[in-house]
């Protein structure tokens, strides 16, 4: 119920009338388990954008080495004050911060992001699209999801993207509403072309 009270106060920051189910987590976090089941995995930097209540960063943190380092960025106060309370590890660092003026000092391995971007211009997605494409590491993967009730892409570059890194897409019908999770990963991100802004009226 309170997020619910949270998703009519404020549509732009909060995305869905209730949080992700554990199976649409599971299923953005999916490359996450791999990657560390073997033995010779480094170290990762993960970042999650957009974490909510924590439904992602609950499954997120089961799959953490203490040598992993997990940073959340929430721009909602609340939301962001319940994962800073709720996971207190040396190794998660909790951040009140609009993703674009989030200016870390490291690359991440893994990006998982839980934004409403179908509430937000055009412009705007787009910026932290490109944002989450500085931050991502060479061969690193980035996981999203989108409602499938809207068409399938906010922008041309959003689609350009997924287009030239994705590699699966899943259909979760266990989470209100249903969801496709899309995972990407950015082998390059220097050679996309340029797809020229589009102007905001």
């Amino acid at each position: 119920m309170e997020h619910l009270l949270y998703f009519f106060k404020d549509l732009k920051k909060v995305g869905a009338v209730a949080p992700s189910s554990k199976f649409l987590a599971k299923n953005l976090i999916a490359k996450l388990p791999q990657k560390i089941a073997g033995n010779e995995c480094p170290p990762l930097n993960i970042l999650e954008i957009g974490a909510g209540t924590g439904p992602l960063t609950k499954q997120i943190v089961k799959h953490l080495r203490p040598s992993d380092q997990l940073d959340v960025v929430e721009i909602h106060k609340k939301f962001f004050q319940i994962v800073k309370t709720t996971y207190r590890q040396k190794n998660i660092t909790a951040y009140h911060r609009d993703i674009l003026k989030f200016e870390p000092a490291r690359k991440y391995d893994f990006i998982f992001s839980s934004l409403p971007y179908e509430n937000m211009p055009e412009d705007v997605s787009r910026n932290i699209w490109e944002k989450k494409l500085n931050l991502c590491k060479s061969g690193g993967h980035i996981s999203y999801f989108k409602y499938v009730k809207f068409r399938n892409f906010k922008n041309d570059f959003e689609e350009q993207v997924v287009n030239k890194y994705g590699q699966e897409k899943k259909f979760v019908f266990l989470n209100i509403p249903p969801a496709k999770v899309y995972t990407l990963q950015v082998d390059d991100n220097k050679n996309l072309p340029i797809i020229e802004k589009t102007n905001i009226a």
